[in-house]
């Protein structure tokens, strides 16, 4: 019961992504599976996944 609650509530990281897709571009922020899906599904053939990198402000 207990791992049934705490599935619900657990969350993947997500990370600023850049998608294009060949005619548009979105700022979503995907999980590492979501990223893997777009970048081998044969059904997300031309499009393109960019990490947004985080700047350190020190």
């Amino acid at each position: 019961m207990f791992e049934k609650l705490k599935s619900i509530f657990k969350k993947e990281k997500s990370f600023p992504c850049i998608v294009w897709n060949g005619k548009t571009m979105s700022y979503p922020h995907l999980t590492q599976k979501q990223i893997d899906e777009i970048n081998h599904d044969p059904k997300y053939e031309n499009w393109i996944v960019t990490l947004k990198k985080e700047e350190n402000k020190s």
